[in-house]
């Protein structure tokens, strides 16, 4: 009899046990990506002290769904990163216990060559609304498999919130420029018909942007637009995006392509809400990888439908901490089909990104005070089933 109780209270000791850890596990895996020792996001949760100053705030956000951040509908194409309850109570459990662990490690830490960057930073302004300020940089004709901030660290002291290339081969961003006399493109990166995020997007709550095994982005020699959505830190900052390119594979063999689904005539009266609908039929069978939205203070809801499938479900949208959305696994879309984004504007008192207060009526332009959305589509060419070997005809009897 004593014997069968030890054993039920090591079980239990051992479960105990189990669940602190998994707390704890859980902590590091979706609290500390964002809140760690490279602190992209506003609060630190990286050492006990800092955690300890922050924990009834963190517990608090964490019992109410609000982080860590997730889709609103689990979707079997996207990791909606949305936690149980039990795990939600095993972090705030961690967190009442102090506990802190180390932040996954990059798989892509080393540095990779080569490194895309304009020539000169730009100083974003202490205090005001978000900027957009577009970059050029020179590239060689390559194939790559992604792309990553260079230095994650250098988050924690920088404007920056969101970034996406396109290929510029004409140098059309190097013209505005010169002829600008140098001061630099507050423009959206849209150069003719290659997208801003048609070579990937990046942000402070996805440093890293990497296409499935199998697939790869082509780069013309050429220029390159560096897109980059800025916020005040407070302080004149510097902004200075370093972008290091993840080559390709020989496996990778399967170039993307963007697909843009943008938002036109865009125009909001003041304190009301209005919605916009796109949609593109596809003529070929396709397999859909990533998608990426882009939008400014006024962007509050996003769905994606494909070939009549939610897709995406964005119910809040923050353009400060949007991200790139890459699928589990590609999705395969026949010809014919469409491609349905809706777009949710709020300009009224009610939109916490609202920059004016009373708000005005707001024309298609730039951030803060212009609004322009697009979603990008990145997609690859179908690849044809194998032909089925055919059995031979029986020969014919004699």
């Amino acid at each position: 009899m004593l014997h069968r109780v030890l054993v039920i209270l090591v079980v239990a000791a051992a479960a105990l046990t189990a669940r602190a850890d998994d707390g704890a596990a859980l902590f590091a895996r979706h609290c500390l990506p964002c809140h760690g020792a490279d602190a992209v996001a506003p609060v630190s949760l990286a050492r006990s002290e800092l955690l300890l100053r922050n924990r009834a705030l963190a517990k608090m956000l964490v019992q109410d769904g609000t982080m860590p951040p997730a889709l609103a509908r689990a979707n079997p194409h996207l990791d909606s990163r949305a936690l149980s309850s039990l795990e939600r109570d095993a972090i705030v459990a961690a967190i009442g216990r102090g506990e802190v662990g180390s932040p996954p490690r990059n798989e892509h830490s080393a540095p990779s060559v080569p490194i895309v960057s304009p020539t000169e930073p730009w100083t974003m302004p202490a205090a005001g609304g978000a900027r957009l300020r577009t970059f050029h940089a020179p590239v060689e004709g390559q194939r790559i498999r992604g792309i990553r901030f260079v230095d994650r660290a250098a988050l924690a002291q920088s404007p920056i919130r969101y970034l996406s290339l396109a290929a510029d081969p004409r140098a059309s961003i190097r013209r505005m420029e010169a002829a600008d006399g140098g001061a630099g493109i507050e423009a959206m990166g849209n150069v003719g018909a290659m997208p801003s995020g048609a070579l990937g997007a990046l942000s402070r709550v996805a440093p890293e942007f990497l296409l499935p095994s199998g697939f790869h982005f082509e780069i013309p020699a050429g220029d390159m637009a560096i897109e980059t959505l800025c916020e005040p830190i407070g302080r004149e900052a510097p902004v200075f995006p370093q972008i290091a390119l993840i080559p390709a594979n020989a496996a990778d063999t399967r170039a993307v392509r963007a697909i843009a689904l943008p938002v036109r005539q865009l125009s909001l009266e003041a304190d009301a809400c209005r919605s916009f609908e796109v949609r593109q039929r596809i003529p070929t069978d396709v397999e859909l990888v990533a998608i990426m939205v882009k939008g400014g203070a006024f962007l509050r809801t996003v769905e994606l439908d494909v070939a009549g499938e939610r897709v995406l479900d964005v119910p809040d949208f923050r353009m400060a901490f949007n991200e790139p959305w890459i699928l589990r696994a590609p999705m395969k879309v026949a010809a014919g089909s469409e491609f349905i984004a809706r777009f949710g504007f709020d300009n009224t008192r009610a939109n916490p990104q609202q920059p004016s207060e009373p708000p005005v009526d707001v024309a298609a332009g730039l951030p803060p005070f212009g609004e322009d959305a697009i979603a990008v589509l990145l997609v690859a060419d179908a690849v044809a089933a194998p032909a089925q070997p055919t059995s031979p005809s029986p020969s014919a009897s004699p």
